[in-house]
């Protein structure tokens, strides 16, 4: 399945890039286009979101914004993307300037540059989102690393660090060249934002599909449905979870298990118009040979679907199952059709077979009388 880039993304790092670019030629200090809290502004704690003191600073902050940005926005979208970046720049700015008028004064004066405590916002996004997911510390040779530890574990020694770096130089008559507090107050936006969007249950979710995923590519449907059972729950299974269900039935041989959960899982997706798992499910369907106990108002809904989006070959694939059932009621439209389709690939000879056998088989039906006239051309 094809990946939309992160647009929200590569827009801030190429606007960032492009102030530093700017301003590296017409100033020597970027301190005073800073968040100064002794003259705080909103304007100023906007601005202080793209200015950054040299190349070092803004590369190390464009590296954690490329990695965590790309997968925040993979989760969020671009929309969300961009109210959690800028809502965590504004947090960051304003933990920053309760600190200095309040246990830091050493701040008060200094100006605040720097994306980092937006950043530290998806930080705090992709702690909860992602919590199952683990990263690997070291090289353990040429084709894999080794050492894997769960992200949130990294994301708490990173909230650790900031704390005790905060508290450490609380007390210090100069201020250090890192924003704790700063970082902190982004970090607990993000994570604030995360836990109103309901990140932790989307994450949870995510992980057990990709754990059933993962089963079923290995052969093992009975794993695959222990991982997705939480998600089956009434009153609204997850149609994904469904859609992974059928397949596990289906790996197992119960078929008709296998179209149960597939015609639950389909209509799911009808009602949400997710083309992306209408596609695959109908597929199952069609490979389970049941696409024909669908109804007909579902059936003509997925062809709509298809005819949108030019898949003539996936029509005709599902028209040969179709039309292999002489008991289906709809099954003179369905060959009328299939012969429409081929007609349109250029497949004139296997067109008029099939508008033969229409004949053939129905030679009293509105279809018949459609195909001689069709025919006749």
């Amino acid at each position: 399945m094809r990946v939309a880039p992160p647009a929200a993304t590569l827009l801030v790092l190429g606007v960032n890039t492009a102030t530093l670019l700017w301003l590296n030629s017409r100033v020597e200090s970027v301190e005073p286009l800073g968040f100064i809290p002794a003259q705080p502004s909103l304007w100023s704690a906007f601005v202080s979101l793209f200015v950054h003191a040299s190349w070092l600073h803004w590369l190390k902050n464009a590296l954690f914004l490329g990695l965590f940005g790309w997968y925040v926005e993979r989760a969020l979208g671009w929309k969300r993307w961009l109210i959690l970046y800028f809502a965590s720049g504004f947090g960051a700015v304003g933990l920053h300037w309760a600190m200095s008028l309040t246990i830091q004064p050493a701040l008060y004066r200094e100006g605040l540059v720097g994306a980092s405590g937006a950043i530290s916002g998806l930080v705090g996004y992709f702690a909860l989102r992602f919590y199952r997911r683990k990263g690997r510390l070291l090289w353990s040779s040429p084709s894999r690393w080794g050492l894997a530890i769960p992200m949130w574990v990294g994301v708490v020694l990173w909230v650790l660090l900031q704390g005790v770096g905060a508290v450490l130089e609380a007390g210090q008559p100069a201020p250090s060249e890192v924003g704790y507090w700063a970082h902190l107050g982004g970090f607990a936006t993000g994570l604030t934002l995360a836990l109103i969007w309901g990140a932790g249950a989307a994450g949870e979710q995510e992980f057990l599909i990709q754990q059933a995923e993962q089963a079923l590519q290995q052969g093992a449907a009975g794993d695959a449905l222990r991982w997705l059972q939480p998600l089956l729950q009434p009153p609204q299974p997850e149609p994904n979870a469904l859609y992974l269900q059928g397949a596990a039935w289906a790996m197992l041989g119960d078929l008709d298990e296998a179209e149960r959960a597939l015609k639950t899982a389909l209509q799911r997706a009808l009602e949400k118009s997710d083309d992306a798992l209408l596609r695959p499910t109908a597929d199952l369907l069609c490979e389970i040979d049941r696409l024909h106990t669908l109804s007909l108002p579902t059936l003509r809904a997925l062809f709509q679907r298809l005819e949108r989006y030019h898949e003539r070959e996936r029509a005709l694939h599902w028209l040969e199952a179709l039309t292999r059932h002489p008991e289906t009621p709809e099954r003179p439209e369905w060959l009328l059709l299939r012969a429409s389709l081929l007609e349109q690939q250029g497949q004139t000879e296997a067109a008029r077979s099939v508008l033969q056998q229409l004949v053939n088989d129905y030679p009293d039906s509105l279809q018949a009388a459609m195909a001689k006239l069709e025919r006749r051309r």
